[in-house]
């Protein structure tokens, strides 16, 4: 029997396991797949990868013409069921309507999960906007505000580890591809407790992002608004969002610390 926080590998599913690598299989750009696309991005055989296929389909996770294969929407149910048993999303949504209210500005949440942050909750101002992220939506962490502040929780020998994997690619001139530079700023973020990121992911996103902590004072999450590069460069902008922020995510925190 494996030591507590140790795998033990008898007790793996084997055949879950190759589902759920069927269902990452489609995403932006293979949306639609057919049975040998499918085996070949999961690594598995077309046996296996029609069983799985048609499992998804006979309970209403995919669907088929015959050739080609496309999750349904009913799969939103199972990233639903994740947040719903988290429970700081019981009452963030109007910690974050809040402060969208006050700002003006559009407001999310996103936890870390590998090389990518994972938006959880997003409240949009009316704006008309041309970034269509939304749950569920992934962004590559180091790029991005919400990420970095994430990134910066993480023990040296994590983040060593994280940058000797990463692969550092310039999205926009403004983008930091040294790694050093990129650890620097990481640390940086860290030490102040917040994170600003200006135009490296996209030239017309910019970011600032405080961590959302748990009763142990763990980082399971961060907070942040989003702007155009050219407001957020106005005097005082940041002296203004910077302290409604952390307002919002300290209300957050105090939730989950009394929770």
């Amino acid at each position: 029997m494996a030591e507590h926080g140790e795998r033990d590998d008898s007790l793996l599913v084997s055949g879950f396991m190759r589902g759920l690598k069927v269902i990452t299989t489609f995403g932006e750009g293979a949306a639609r797949q057919s049975l040998s696309d499918v085996a070949r991005r999961a690594d598995i055989s077309r046996a296996s990868a029609r069983r799985l296929l048609h499992t998804l389909t006979a309970l209403g996770y995919a669907n088929t013409d015959g050739k080609q294969f496309w999750l349904t929407p009913r799969m939103l149910n199972l990233g639903f069921s994740y947040l719903s048993s988290m429970e700081i999303w019981s009452f963030a949504q109007s910690y974050m309507e809040e402060l969208v209210q006050t700002v003006q500005e559009s407001c999310s949440i996103a936890v870390l999960e590998g090389y990518d942050i994972y938006y959880v909750m997003r409240v949009p101002t009316r704006k008309l906007l041309k970034s269509t992220l939304n749950v569920g939506s992934t962004l590559p962490a180091h790029v991005v505000s919400l990420g970095r502040i994430q990134l910066a929780d993480l023990s040296p020998e994590e983040l060593d580890h994280y940058l000797n994997n990463l692969e550092l690619t310039p999205y926009t001139r403004f983008t930091i591809t040294d790694k050093a530079e990129l650890k620097r700023a990481i640390q940086e973020d860290g030490a102040k407790g917040w994170s600003i990121v200006d135009r490296e992911l996209e030239e017309g996103m910019f970011g600032i992002s405080v961590p959302i902590k748990n009763r142990e004072n763990k980082t399971i999450a961060a907070i942040n608004l989003t702007l155009a590069p050219s407001k957020a460069n106005e005097e005082g902008m940041i002296e203004r969002l910077l302290p409604e922020l952390q307002k919002t995510a300290e209300k957050i925190n105090r939730e989950l610390r009394h929770g």
